[in-house]
C-alpha cells in the first residue's frame, strides 16, 4: 500500500514537474519588448498629432455589446467561418466596446448601455499611446508602429501624457495621418483634458492600462485588469477600447469572458468577439504581403492568449492569489 501511495505520489510530482518547464517560444517577449535602450525608443518617437475622433453627436466607430449579433466575418487564417461558437454566458458578461472617442461620442455610448444597465459604468483605456481630448475631440501623439511610448513604464506615460495635454491649451498643433511627410491641418488649441478627466467629469469609472499597440499585453497590465475585475462590484459594467477598437480590445474582451466564463473553451470565446466585431485574435500571421514585423506578434498571441486562459481557469478558484506575472514563470521559453 505504502508503494502505491508512493508511486501515486511521484507521478503526480513528475506530472507537475512536466507541465511547468513546457516550452513556450513568446512567454518573456512581452517584458523584452519594454527593454528598449534610449537610442531603440528615438525610431519611434512620434511626429503628429493624429486626429481621429471628432466631437459629434454619434456612437464612436466599432461600437458593439456582449448582446450584439454574431456574423460570419470576412476570410482569416485560422478563421472557421463554418465553425459555430457556444453563447453560454455571452449575453450576461456587461460589457461593450468601441474605437476611442470624443466629448461627445463618450455621452452617445453611455447613452446606448444605458439601454441595457442601470448600475455603474466604467472605461477601461487601453492606450500606451499619448492621447487626449483636445477642443472635445479625441486625438493621440503617433510614432512608427504606434510606438511612441515603447519602453517607458505605467508611470511615466501617465504622467507624460498630463503634462503634454496640459500644455496644450492656447497653442497651435499640426495633425495629420500617420505617413510622414503627408498632408496636416493646423489645429488651435481650446481646451485640453486628459481622457481619465473626461471620465470624471461625465460620472463613470476609468481603468488605464498602457498596452503597446499590435501587440500581447504586457504582464504589468494582465496583472492589473485580473486584480480590478475581481475586486470590482458585481453590477459594474465594462466599456472596453483602444484605438480602433479591433486588436487589444477584442484581447481585454476575451480575457474578460475568460474570467466571467472559464467553462467556455478558448476557441468558442475567441469566436464569439471576433463575430461580434473585431479582430480574430487566433490569426496566425500567414496573411498574404503582411508586414513582416507584425508575424511574431500574431504568432505569439495564438500561444499565448490560451495560456492566459489556463492560468485564470486554475487560479479562479484561489481567488487569483499568483498574478499572472508570477504564474508564467514556471514554465520554460
Amino acid at each position: 500500500m505504502k508503494k502505491r501511495i508512493l508511486f501515486i505520489i511521484a507521478f503526480v510530482l513528475l506530472a507537475f514537474a512536466s507541465c511547468s518547464y513546457k516550452h513556450y517560444t513568446y512567454l518573456r517577449a512581452a517584458e523584452e519588448r519594454e527593454a528598449f535602450s534610449p537610442a531603440q525608443q528615438a525610431e519611434y518617437d512620434a511626429f503628429i498629432w493624429r486626429a481621429e475622433r471628432k466631437d459629434r453627436d454619434a456612437l464612436p466607430s466599432s461600437f458593439r455589446t456582449c448582446q450584439s449579433e454574431l456574423r460570419v466575418r470576412s476570410a482569416v487564417s485560422g478563421y472557421d467561418p463554418d465553425f459555430k461558437p457556444s453563447t453560454k454566458g455571452l449575453a450576461d458578461l456587461k460589457v461593450s466596446a468601441s474605437s476611442d472617442f470624443s466629448a461627445k461620442e463618450l455621452d452617445a455610448l453611455v447613452a446606448e448601455i444605458r439601454k441595457l444597465h442601470s448600475g455603474p459604468i466604467t472605461i477601461v483605456d487601453l492606450r500606451s499611446e499619448t492621447h487626449g481630448l483636445l477642443n472635445g475631440d479625441h486625438l493621440s501623439l503617433y510614432g512608427q508602429e504606434n510606438w511612441d511610448n515603447m519602453g517607458l513604464t505605467h508611470e511615466q506615460i501617465i504622467e507624460n501624457e498630463k503634462q503634454i495635454i496640459h500644455g496644450l491649451v492656447g497653442k497651435e498643433i499640426e495633425t495629420g495621418g500617420t505617413s510622414r511627410g503627408g498632408r496636416t491641418t493646423k489645429m488651435q488649441v481650446s481646451t485640453a483634458e486628459t481622457e481619465e478627466e473626461l471620465c470624471a467629469r461625465k460620472g463613470v469609472g476609468y481603468l488605464r492600462l498602457t498596452v503597446l499597440d499590435h501587440c500581447f499585453a504586457d504582464p504589468r497590465s494582465i496583472d492589473t485588469f485580473v486584480s480590478f475585475v475581481k475586486d470590482m462590484p458585481e453590477d459594474t459594467w465594462l466599456h472596453i477600447h483602444c484605438q480602433a477598437g479591433m486588436g487589444r480590445t477584442n484581447m481585454f474582451l476575451v480575457f474578460y469572458d475568460f474570467m466571467r466564463n472559464t467553462d467556455v473553451p478558448v476557441k468558442d470565446v475567441v469566436y464569439r468577439h471576433f463575430m461580434q466585431g473585431g479582430n480574430f485574435q487566433l490569426y496566425d500571421g500567414m496573411k498574404e504581403n503582411e508586414a513582416e514585423w507584425k508575424i511574431p506578434l500574431a504568432k505569439e498571441k495564438v500561444e499565448m492568449i490560451p495560456l492566459v486562459h489556463e492560468y485564470i481557469k486554475e487560479q479562479k478558484p484561489k481567488g487569483y492569489k499568483v498574478p499572472w506575472s508570477q504564474w508564467k514563470t514556471r514554465f520554460k521559453s
